[in-house]
């Protein structure tokens, strides 16, 4: 193999740890959250490590390694108060078996890479005299961002779960909002309107192809989700404030996962936000039911069901400790109800590198989030709600 071929495989590699495996760390959150999710976060790098998924599993015990070596120890307040057993029960796994494979997979992904970089390269060489298509031509007038208005359609998704959500949608030029606003929603409404002067079908929906999540375990959601946690948001609907709640459930044979408790913290917000507050009870509850968390739910009480550049970052911890993790967005105003997984190859190593907070906009093609394709509605599930509010 070339030395650039060499050089190009190492720096693909150093991507790989820059911008996909370095979990945001919440100070508010309580530390055992880290230390419990975490195991399943291991299991997950074993599996795609016995099944030869070089990459996935490079990135996941990376993640690991990086979250007790680093992240944890610089950015939690309550690292040094951390047990004496869970420090060494991680510091045994990073030593016999998180260290050891990824430096194993780190040498196999560089050969794969430079191999990959070496027959791309002979493949140039080979294209070098033939003529450009017109599709290339075409591609090269986009901005630096790819970005290439194109008209989208969507299906619409009311708040009775369809299938309709797992159908392919075309997606090209559009930003996240800086602000939550009703020109800038995802999902359009099954209601016919009078379409506007300027295009407000210009909206962040995302195609599920291509987007990495095609190993992703199946997600089971209960049927009566949104019916339910619409029942415990009323109130603050009412009062257009935002309401959040924590999915959890457990893993069912190694082939999915599946959401049984919606547990909702105490939290205070506004009409584009939400906060929560006492996660420690969240935690407990859900660690003494030996419960996984599985992602959030909120309410966009006075817009359309979409992911704001703040959902992006609030989402991004879940989705990087547990790949399947989902956000589910419902608008009560507008009848939607929507599932959303960053995507693996865009969505998390921009936003887990962006460093900005509040609201503010970010390229969205190629997309940083889809409707999620990994998961089903169970009819005969219910979903349990345990409101901590009280």
């Amino acid at each position: 193999m070339s030395e650039s071929s060499i050089k190009s495989a190492r720096e693909r590699v150093q991507w790989l740890l820059e911008n996909q495996c370095r979990i945001p760390i919440r100070s508010t959150t309580p530390i055992s959250f880290y230390y419990k999710t975490s195991d399943n976060l291991i299991e997950e790098a074993d599996h795609f490590y016995k099944t030869n998924q070089f990459e996935q599993s490079f990135i996941l015990y990376s993640r690991y390694i990086t979250l007790f070596v680093e992240e944890l120890k610089q950015h939690h307040p309550d690292f040094l108060n951390v047990s004496v057993n869970d420090r060494e029960r991680v510091k045994e796994i990073i030593r016999t078996k998180a260290f050891p494979r990824a430096e194993e997979l780190k040498s196999k992904l560089i050969d794969k890479y430079a191999q990959d970089y070496g027959d791309q390269q002979v493949h140039s060489r080979e294209n070098f005299i033939k003529p450009k298509s017109p599709f290339l031509l075409r591609q090269k007038s986009t901005n630096e961002h790819g970005e290439d208005k194109v008209k989208i359609s969507a299906p619409g998704l009311g708040h009775a779960p369809t299938n309709t959500h797992h159908e392919q949608v075309r997606a090209n030029y559009v930003q996240i909002p800086a602000v939550e606003t009703m020109e800038n929603h995802l999902v359009q409404t099954n209601q016919e309107s009078i379409k506007p002067t300027y295009d407000r079908w210009q909206k962040p929906i995302t195609n599920s192809l291509s987007n990495g999540m095609g190993s992703f375990r199946r997600m089971t959601v209960p049927n009566d989700i949104t019916t339910k946690f619409l029942q415990v948001a009323q109130r603050n609907t009412d009062r257009s404030i935002e309401t959040c709640g924590i999915l959890a459930g457990y893993r069912k044979d190694n082939q999915q996962y599946v959401i049984t408790h919606i547990v909702v913290p105490k939290q205070s917000g506004g009409p584009d936000s939400c906060n929560t507050e006492k996660e420690e009870e969240m935690v407990e509850y859900i660690s003494t039911h030996n419960l996984i968390t599985l992602g959030w739910i909120h309410t966009h009480p006075t817009q359309t069901a979409f992911l704001s550049s703040v959902d992006l970052h609030t989402h991004l911890p879940y989705q990087m400790l547990i790949e399947e993790a989902i956000a589910i967005v419902i608008s009560p105003k507008f009848h939607e109800t929507a599932i959303f997984s960053l995507t693996s190859n865009t969505g998390i190593p921009i936003i887990s590198t962006c460093r900005k907070t509040g609201f503010h906009e970010h390229a969205n093609n190629p997309p940083l989030y889809v409707i999620s394709s990994h998961t089903t509605y169970d009819i005969g599930l219910q979903c349990k709600i345990v409101d901590l509010r009280a």
